[in-house]
């Protein structure tokens, strides 16, 4: 049974942290290396910073599948647009559509708040992941190219759908 988890508690966004790190290992560290993985985390997923997203524009929330914590979305409303930041199954839960069912449940909620387009970043050497955008229907819209600080850079593809 899948079920979902709004995140907004500290205990919560520490959870989400430790998630979050774990998934980025093992999918990430081999595109990234393992530094520019824990630099992230500690960037984008320390508690303090969650939080303070969650109290501007975003909602972040777990996927329990019968009950255990599978993975996360986060996303944020812009406007006409809704940006999807995160969307990920930790590797023992893969294959059971909990990422397709995370991502109609983002769609329902674009519509509900009348967005005409869903938006996200993805890295370019990320092939499983843009894999799956392509089959949700999303396009490559255009390439971006962040510095993250830290010696770090983002290169990855804008990707885009409409709702």
């Amino acid at each position: 049974m899948i079920t979902y988890e709004k995140i907004t508690t500290r205990k919560q966004c520490e959870d989400l942290k430790e998630l979050a790190t774990k998934i980025s290992l093992e999918h990430f560290a081999p595109i990234t290396g393992t530094g520019q993985v824990y630099y992230m985390m500690d960037k984008f997923l320390d508690p303090d910073t969650v939080l303070h997203e969650i109290g501007e524009n975003y909602e972040f929330a777990f996927i329990l599948y019968n009950g255990k914590r599978a993975g996360y979305y986060s996303i944020a409303y812009e406007g006409e647009a809704l940006f999807l930041s995160k969307l990920y199954v930790e590797k023992s839960f893969r294959g059971l559509g909990l990422g397709h069912a995370m991502f109609e449940r983002i769609v329902k909620k674009a519509k509900k708040a009348g967005c005409k387009y869903i938006y996200l970043t993805v890295n370019k050497q990320n092939l499983s992941s843009v894999a799956i955008y392509k089959k949700w229907n999303f396009y490559i819209h255009e390439c971006a190219e962040t510095d993250i600080g830290g010696g770090y850079v983002m290169d990855d593809y804008i990707m885009r759908r409409e709702v």
